[in-house]
């Protein structure tokens, strides 16, 4: 072990451990899988209620840029996850996801090829999808279940980091494109000293406040 290894935390270790398990885990699935899964982080709260606000239409264009890009030698399918969020007292009409969706479809994206409120059900349940932890777990499901070759995420950039560590926790590193607009919802100095600890240290307490906090009743 080398001086700076010594140097390093117990937590610091069992990430980096993480990490190369992702690392190995997306090497098989490029060897023995097939097809492509996309991740487009959905953002809260949505227009009039049920269309996609700036930075979440921003992030499904791009999504659609790189369907595109890769469709001609591959089959390739969305995954846009969020259940039904509140915020501030004020509830969205749908879920983000079936908001999502019928964009993509608006698009011209095959309905059969756009994983949402099904996905969202069938694993999570009436626990829903309402974080991060949340998201990035279901697209680990769905990337298992459906042997997927290459799995990619749009998100934002300042939300970039916090998604990668859920991805590393659940044994996947995805390739990463990230959408910026003029206002983005995600605080970076918030997303540093709140947001990366509690998935650090796996904070399962933070993360259900989050979820009660969005869930409508």
């Amino acid at each position: 072990m080398t001086d700076s290894q010594n140097t390093r935390s117990p937590l610091h270790l069992l990430w980096l451990e993480k990490y190369q398990t992702a690392l190995q885990n997306m090497k098989e699935a490029k060897k023995n899988g097939q097809n492509v899964l996309i991740e487009v982080a959905a953002q809260h709260p949505l227009k009039d209620g049920q269309f996609p606000g700036s930075e979440f239409q921003a992030r499904l264009d791009l999504g659609i840029k790189i369907y595109h890009e890769l469709k001609g030698s591959k089959e390739v399918y969305f995954y846009v996850p969020g259940s039904r969020h509140q915020e501030n007292g004020k509830a969205d009409l749908c879920s983000l996801s079936s908001a999502g969706k019928n964009y993509l479809i608006s698009k011209g994206v095959k309905s059969e090829n756009i994983y949402a409120d099904d996905a969202n059900s069938e694993i999570m349940g009436e626990k829903g999808v309402y974080n991060s932890t949340d998201e990035c777990y279901v697209s680990c499901e769905l990337f298992k279940k459906h042997h997927f070759q290459e799995l990619h995420l749009v998100c934002s950039p300042n939300q970039m980091m916090r998604k990668m560590l859920c991805y590393i926790n659940f044994g996947y590193f995805p390739n990463i494109h990230t959408a910026s607009t003029d206002e983005m919802y995600h605080n970076p100095i918030n997303e540093i000293f709140e947001c990366i600890p509690k998935v650090l240290e796996n904070n399962q307490k933070a993360e259900d406040i989050t979820r009660n906090s969005r869930r409508v009743c």
